[in-house]
């Protein structure tokens, strides 16, 4: 029933809007301003309308849902174990897109803590030709075969 009154509303306020318009272009504009914001008030009330009777009919889980789904914070720990784990699957160098690609860190947040990781120590950072940069952990990367004796 909400919903029938608040389409009546909006229509009514339209048709409002219309005739005020009818009477700015004659000329005769002696309670525009009143009659637009009269138009105005149907308007929006009638929306509101609809939109209160749109949102009864949502079931409950929907309603008490919020609109974006927020992601669980993630701690500083966690997000440096993956970029650690993607760079040993690459044999100890990565790149920012690669870390970016292969786990669910966004581009910024892949270059911000391979660039920490750089300052504290952990990797090593070389720029190729082409002006990527390729982080290197030394303690990643596959190791020598033991070395057998010197001279046999």
């Amino acid at each position: 029933m909400r919903s029938v009154a608040g389409w009546f509303l909006v229509i009514f306020g339209l048709t409002g809007f219309g005739v005020e318009i009818d009477n700015l272009r004659k000329g005769t504009t002696d309670n525009t301003a009143v009659g637009l914001v009269l138009a105005t008030i149907f308007v929006l009330g009638g929306g509101a309308l609809i939109r209160g009777a749109r949102r009864a009919k949502l079931p409950a889980e929907l309603k008490a849902a919020p609109a974006v789904a927020h992601l669980p914070a993630r701690s500083p720990r966690d997000v440096e174990r993956t970029v650690l784990t993607c760079a040993k699957q690459h044999g100890g160098r990565v790149t920012i897109a690669e870390v970016a690609a292969e786990s669910d860190l966004t581009f910024t947040e892949a270059k911000e803590v391979l660039e920490q990781l750089s300052r504290a120590g952990a990797c090593t950072v070389d720029v190729t030709d082409q002006g990527a940069f390729i982080y290197e952990f030394s303690g990643l990367m596959p190791r020598e075969p033991a070395r057998q004796a010197l001279d046999t």
